[in-house]
């Protein structure tokens, strides 16, 4: 995994299972995304230690866990204090909304709890994004909801399409199908299994409401305190 290896969306990391970079989206205005910029991953406690240094290898130089205290706790991240990376543990919620995301019943309607109970946190992730040295890992447990939904603002700030943004969120079921497979009896008993699940439907829905009630992503950003400078450069930071 060297700077001049062929760039593959997932990275064959031991340890992980849906380690995936941003680049080489195509945008709506004829642009790509840029490889090596922004990657989403699943929980990084498992990694083993030559898959550290492949992650290293790879640039990674900035590390944002969206994991709330007691998850974290539980299973602290490999590179919270390595000298090689800057680590932020930034929570997307805490555990007094975990019950509410789990009697949800749908993933768009955890979408929304998000957009509208979490609003200092993301404008906190999204500035921290912004802010530090690239390449940036974003993760959360899975790596699909809590990432998924910083993901599929940025690449919406990017001018990706909304079907592409789709795919990208969907592309969790499949890479993480052998990770939860043993998790599933008691969230399937309890009515909670969605959770587990990540329809591309979600991420049109999702937008759908971010257009109907803020206006669109920009507008939404710009609602919970981000500037429009700051919007510009993640645009800039993540397109060719």
């Amino acid at each position: 995994m060297s700077l001049h290896q062929p760039l593959e969306r997932l990275l064959a990391l031991e340890g992980c299972y849906n380690t995936r970079d941003f680049g080489g989206y195509e945008t709506l205005d004829g642009k790509k995304t840029r490889w090596r910029t922004v990657l989403r991953s699943d929980s990084l406690h498992r990694l083993t230690p030559a898959s550290q240094q492949l992650l290293l290898n790879y640039g990674v130089r900035t590390i944002i866990d969206l994991r709330y205290l007691s998850e974290v706790n539980q299973t602290p991240n490999v590179f919270s204090t390595s000298p090689h990376v800057t680590y932020f543990n930034l929570p997307l919620f805490g555990e007094e909304l975990e019950a509410e995301m789990r009697k949800a019943g749908t993933l768009f309607k955890q979408c929304l709890l998000l957009l509208d109970c979490c609003q200092q946190q993301i404008k906190t992730v999204m500035s921290a994004i912004a802010t530090n040295e690239t390449p940036i890992l974003v993760h959360c447990v899975g790596g699909k909801d809590r990432t998924g939904l910083i993901a599929a603002l940025l690449l919406a700030v990017a001018n990706v399409p909304v079907a592409t943004i789709a795919q990208d969120y969907a592309m969790s079921a499949d890479y993480l199908a052998a990770f939860y497979a043993p998790m599933l009896e008691t969230p399937t008993k309890q009515g909670y299994a969605h959770m587990f699940k990540s329809p591309p439907e979600t991420v049109g829905e999702t937008f759908n409401y971010l257009e109907q009630q803020y206006g669109g992503v920009v507008s939404y950003l710009k609602t919970i305190g981000m500037t429009g400078e700051q919007i510009n450069h993640l645009r800039e930071m993540l397109v060719d």
